[in-house]
């Protein structure tokens, strides 16, 4: 930045740095905007430029900037008495952040059935079902997810109505629009296996219910664009024509 006759450096630089401040925390809010509805603006505001000069963006687009907010909102909510009331909003945090990775994940391919249908069943065992590039998963001791519906909608009510918890949820984006779904304990466990890189053999021979269930599920989560590629060891192929 050159000198010049009308802004001297320290001043350009101050300017400089408040503009970069204020983009960031417009885009914190656009990203979390349940938890800003929830705060005010006043109190969002303030906690973003604490969470900046944490944990300053470093890289220019900010679409991709905010990763670590919901840990630092969670502790925040968590250490500070005044905030008691709030300490859903670490993971109601989490859950948004995964709805934005979602909306600008890559596309997923066609699912490779004919790869699958041919392969043996000791060659099944060593596939790794890997979830859809926008899937993201979460468990909450919260109703995030009823929290963030609310807090999205025109709706005044103050209040949410617990389901059972934990909640286990699922973010993906069908057709463009991201979707927020409750599934049960044994869905999720899968999901999660699959998202850890463990095989199906593994998955199906820690537990004997897991033997049964998975025939049955798997077609379900292949469908509904929660699994979208599988992969196996090298050595447990077979060439097909």
């Amino acid at each position: 930045m050159c000198e010049n006759d009308r802004i001297p450096h320290e001043l350009a630089l101050h300017i400089y740095g408040n503009n970069v401040s204020g983009a960031c925390v417009k885009s914190l809010a656009a990203t979390y905007p349940a938890c800003f509805r929830i705060l005010g603006e006043t109190c969002f505001n303030n906690i973003a430029h604490r969470f900046i000069e944490h944990s300053p963006s470093v890289q220019p687009d900010l679409n991709h900037y905010g990763a670590a907010f919901s840990d630092f909102l969670g502790e925040w909510t968590q250490s500070l008495t005044a905030f008691s009331d709030f300490r859903y909003l670490g993971e109601l945090a989490h859950l948004e952040w995964l709805c934005h990775t979602a909306y600008y994940a890559e596309d997923d391919p066609p699912f490779d059935f004919r790869t699958l249908a041919k392969a043996s069943q000791d060659v099944q065992e060593t596939f790794r079902f890997q979830l859809g590039h926008s899937v993201g998963l979460l468990q909450s001791d919260y109703p995030v997810m009823a929290i963030r519906a609310t807090n999205l909608s025109d709706n005044a009510a103050t209040e949410v109505q617990a389901a059972e918890l934990p909640e286990y949820l699922v973010v993906s984006r069908p057709a463009f629009q991201i979707r927020v779904e409750r599934v049960d304990a044994y869905t999720f466990e899968v999901l999660a296996a699959c998202q850890q890189g463990i095989t199906l053999g593994h998955i199906t021979g820690t537990r004997q219910d897991h033997t049964n269930m998975i025939p049955r599920i798997l077609p379900g989560l292949i469908q509904c664009g929660w699994i979208t590629a599988m992969a196996a060891e090298k050595t447990g192929l077979r060439e097909h024509p």
